[in-house]
């Protein structure tokens, strides 16, 4: 947490840096344009509205790290928040207005999450998962995204959408994005939960391998929804069935993972590997972001050649995981940047809509789940939360499409991850204490936590 903290700092004072730097460049244009004057009192604006955003951004995180310790809530709405503050919304600090110029960050940064989630499909490792994880994930993505696909055709349907036209190419690929950020899952509320109390039994494991396997069925579809329903105009000029798409998604991914296995096996330097991730991923994420098809999918692809593939595997995984936090942060950070204000009540009803289905999607799979087996009935619980793979999702889908209805569907799913992440650890919390797995609060060792009733 600590060093998760420091980046986060870093990240923040570097953030404050180019918005300076920035302001300070086009201030000196405006004085031009209105005289000396105008230059004092632009300059003193993107002062002050700097200083707001360093004081706001110490704040939440102070705030929510206190709230994250106390009341077991997930940490990242302060990310989203300065993202905000520092994109288009808020023009008078120029720091991440152009958009255009950041696409290929937010590319590598979806790309980084995607080609770690494709390191966890290690076909030598499938035997070690937890009984039952396949199946509560496969029955989560299917009727957790299913319901919310459903509910959301019925919804537009019935015409409580009306106002946001789209051509039916993006409201199919919408409906399909929601279903996989419906489906998508979270480990965070685990590793909350284990890194403050002492658990015992194999829900942790199982909730964390169902999670894992669920990012991957999510992303897998995500990236079959660029296929199928593939921009039209794409920059690349090809016009391609939806087939040929899919085709090119995988042999993309696996033939920059054979080209670029010799560039990342033998080097026992973190740092060097490192930086060849950096290209390799950055290099598959143009590529994708180019052919406007999934970088997730894309790098996913690349993934599970890597770590089936490459003698280095492990190591490499290893290196993602160490640097997947600040990666994280920087994605956050983008996805509030590239935020656009919805019509605010057609997206409360589909804020509520979304959370709706998506539970009753859930319900219904732990009660599937549990057939056969009668301790999984309420493991649904722990799946409850979203994780950077949904927020991958979002901004990957918002460089490809655009318009009232992307932007509903954008907030809706972002709104959904943060009010998950104020509740889900402390319902995960409840079912495991249900369970006895839970035993003992870390600030007492005397204490001991009773059973929910």
């Amino acid at each position: 947490m600590k060093g998760c903290g420091l980046t986060s700092a870093l990240f923040a004072l570097a953030a404050g840096a180019a918005a300076w730097t920035m302001g300070a460049a086009v201030a000196p244009g405006r004085a031009r344009a209105a005289g000396a004057g105008a230059s004092v009192d632009d300059l003193s604006l993107v002062v002050v509205l700097i200083l707001g955003v360093a004081l706001l951004y110490l704040a939440a995180h102070l705030v929510v790290g206190r709230l994250q310790k106390r009341f077991l809530v997930l940490t990242g709405v302060e990310y989203l928040l300065l993202g905000v503050l520092l994109g288009p919304v808020v023009p008078q600090i120029p720091a991440l207005n152009a958009l255009t110029s950041l696409m290929p960050m937010v590319a590598l940064a979806a790309g980084w999450i995607g080609l770690l989630r494709g390191m966890e499909l290690d076909f030598r490792r499938l035997g070690q998962a937890p009984s039952g994880a396949g199946r509560i994930a496969v029955l989560h993505g299917i009727f957790g995204g299913g319901i919310v696909a459903l509910g959301g055709a019925l919804f537009w349907r019935a015409g409580f959408l009306r106002g946001l036209d789209a051509e039916v190419t993006t409201t199919a690929a919408t409906l399909g994005f929601l279903a996989c950020a419906a489906a998508a899952g979270a480990t965070g509320p685990v590793d909350l939960l284990e890194s403050r109390y002492k658990t015992i039994g194999n829900n942790g494991a199982l909730l964390r391998r169902a999670s894992r396997l669920s990012d991957l069925f999510a992303v897998f579809v995500f990236g079959m929804l660029f296929c199928v329903y593939h921009h039209d105009g794409s920059k690349s000029g090809l016009e391609l069935r939806p087939t040929e798409w899919a085709v090119v998604s995988v042999l993309l991914g696996a033939l920059l993972g054979f080209l670029f296995r010799p560039f990342l096996g033998g080097d026992e330097n973190e740092n060097n590997r490192f930086l060849a991730l950096v290209g390799v991923i950055t290099f598959a994420s143009g590529a994708a972001y180019i052919l406007e098809l999934s970088p997730l999918f894309v790098n996913l692809t690349l993934g599970v050649t890597l770590v089936n593939t490459a003698q280095s595997g492990a190591r490499i995984r290893t290196t993602l995981e160490n640097t997947e936090k600040p990666m994280d942060l920087v994605l956050m950070v983008l996805a509030g940047a590239l935020w656009t204000p919805p019509p605010v009540v057609i997206t409360l009803y589909a804020i509520a809509a979304f959370i709706a289905f998506r539970f009753a999607g859930k319900l219904v799979a732990g009660g599937l789940s549990s057939i056969g087996n009668a301790g999984l009935t309420r493991i649904y619980l722990g799946l409850l939360g979203h994780g950077e793979v949904t927020v991958a999702m979002a901004v990957s889908f918002k460089l490809v499409y655009s318009g009232p209805l992307v932007d509903v569907a954008y907030t809706t799913v972002l709104a959904s991850l943060v009010a998950h992440n104020l509740v889900a650890p402390r319902i995960l919390r409840t079912f495991l204490v249900d369970v006895g797995e839970i035993k003992s609060d870390p600030r007492s060792t005397s204490m001991t936590i009773p059973a929910a009733r």
